[in-house]
């Protein structure tokens, strides 16, 4: 039933704390309109969710005139499929790590388990070199949550909830940052003309 699901991912959502979304919040706020990059990774679905909130964020905030360098590695197969063949698949995200991804960078984590371990090989690595972390993980959240700065911990047994509530967050994330700086661009609104006509207006555009 529906609403056994739902009562689920309201379960989930509950078990969310509020100060860990707080600091992620401010990390990527910290970084709109800088020079530091974002990253975000992940295996899977979490990769899929990465891929999603690279877009999201990239429309939304280049339409607001803010500077933003936000990338999901694994949407590049020529590398993932080189890096996997010539190293190994648990390599793929720790081998950036120092190189693309680089100090006063932010690596955010997207995992159901948190336990896998190209994602643990790269956080220990990022860990070494003082690069700022935050995980998104279900479960019992994994060892990833041990290594990071900032664990923000679904705790719920269940993937498919695990990797609702990564989208939910970052779409709660965005919407806040969007209420705070969308006063300082008042040509913001006429970028999205066709936006405002199939959504708000009902037409096709």
């Amino acid at each position: 039933m529906f609403q056994k699901y739902r009562d689920s991912l309201n379960k989930a959502l509950d078990s969310i704390n509020q100060d860990s979304l707080d600091i992620l919040y401010g990390e990527i706020k910290k970084r709109l309109d800088g020079t530091s990059s974002i990253h975000i990774i992940g295996n899977g679905g979490s990769a899929a969710n990465a891929s999603h909130v690279v877009g999201d964020y990239t429309k939304t905030f280049t339409f607001m005139n803010l500077k933003i360098k936000i990338y999901t590695h694994s949407d590049n197969i020529s590398y993932l499929t080189a890096a996997s063949n010539d190293l190994d698949y648990n390599e793929i995200y720790s081998n950036l790590v120092g190189t693309i991804i680089d100090k006063d960078d932010l690596l955010i984590h997207l995992s159901g388990s948190g336990n896998s371990l190209n994602l643990i090989k790269c956080a220990n690595r990022a860990k070494n070199l003082n690069i700022k972390q935050v995980s998104i993980s279900g479960f019992n959240g994994g060892k990833i949550k041990d290594i990071v700065d900032t664990a923000i911990h679904i705790k719920y047994p269940d993937m498919e909830i695990s990797e609702d509530c990564q989208i939910i967050i970052f779409h709660y994330i965005k919407q806040r940052l969007v209420d705070e700086f969308e006063d300082k661009d008042p040509y913001s609104d006429h970028k999205l003309t066709k936006y405002q006509k199939r959504v708000i207006e009902d037409l096709i555009a």
